[in-house]
């Protein structure tokens, strides 16, 4: 797909014209800010990402899901042009529903050095490609990033485009590592990190209450991608009934549950949501978030003032997992 394309230095310098001085936005603000990094260093030139915008970390959610959410087409997933134009589209949602005011947040802008270039570069534009109909991204694109932590966030969200092609290459692997490692996620963070992953993919082919043959290969696929062994999958089951909660519900915890004397932490909450289905956030927002989870439902933590503030329900870890069991 790219043989015929362009190389970096190539458009370096028609890229550096259109964006330094500019605010970067991107879905993975981090690990494009990283990639572009790398390569205006390897032209020896200066870069400087900014503070720019993140719809990942606005959302918490991948870029499919967040379209889907907020009613943005987006048919060919995975492919830089229309994920582009969806992340634009899904900025301007995003800044109407949650009425963000760009001008109170100081945003720095994208800084480059100077590139001796001129004249149009070598570019190859296609055609529209259609429905992506990769089975594996379909049942990828259902299942909910099981973190609300920006860091998990960022490194999930690439090991979606790696597993694009039912495998993890050794240099995807490769680029994996470095991303956790820069990330500050160490590697039995990141195994654990794929088990919850795959718990979730496995919740989203569950939806329906059943494992077809090709989706049962396809969970197969993605856990010898992930050099998980040890995992289960299941021919015919049912998903944990969530009593009076939507599959797809955003929820954010707070504070430490003990429910008849076990303790659960955000992270374990976050999993077991994401087993039932459910979304996690980081924060209470007025559209981004739809329960509030806490360890006792009347808590004056900050996050319950603002769920109250919202009008956004509250409710009981006890009685969450009780929901969700």
């Amino acid at each position: 797909m790219v043989a015929a394309a362009p190389t970096f230095a190539e458009i370096a310098a028609a890229l550096a014209r259109r964006m330094h001085g500019s605010t970067l936005v991107a879905h993975n603000l981090s690990f494009d800010s990283r990639m572009l990094s790398q390569e205006f260093g390897r032209i020896d030139t200066s870069f400087t990402a900014g503070s720019g915008y993140c719809t990942l970390r606005a959302t918490a959610e991948k870029l499919g899901v967040a379209c889907q959410r907020y009613g943005i087409p987006n048919p060919e997933q995975h492919r830089a042009l229309a994920d582009a134009r969806a992340t634009a589209s899904l900025l301007a949602r995003v800044y109407e529903v949650e009425e963000v005011d760009g001008s109170d947040q100081g945003w720095d802008p994208c800084r480059i050095g100077y590139i001796d270039g001129s004249g149009t570069p070598r570019t190859q534009r296609r055609a529209g490609m259609g429905v992506h109909s990769n089975e594996m991204v379909r049942t990828i694109s259902k299942a909910h990033y099981p973190y609300s932590d920006e860091a998990m966030l960022a490194y999930l969200d690439m090991l979606d485009w790696a597993l694009d092609d039912h495998v993890i290459t050794a240099d995807e692997r490769r680029e994996l590592s470095e991303l956790a490692q820069d990330l500050g996620i160490s590697p039995a963070q990141a195994r654990l990190a794929h088990e919850r992953y795959f718990d979730a993919v496995v919740a989203a082919a569950l939806r329906d209450h059943v494992v077809t043959s090709d989706e049962h290969r396809l969970m197969q696929q993605i856990a010898v991608a992930l050099e998980l062994s040890e995992v289960q999958i299941p021919d015919v089951t049912d998903l944990p009934s969530v009593n009076g909660i939507d599959v797809g519900t955003r929820v954010c915890f707070t504070g430490t549950a003990v429910v008849d004397g076990t303790h659960y932490g955000r992270d374990e909450l976050e999993h077991l949501a994401t087993r039932a289905g459910l979304q996690p956030v980081a924060s209470v927002t007025k559209k981004s978030c739809d329960l509030l989870v806490a360890a006792d439902a009347s808590s004056l933590s900050g996050k319950a003032k603002k769920a109250r503030q919202y009008q956004i329900p509250i409710m009981d870890a006890g009685d969450f997992l009780g929901c969700i069991s």
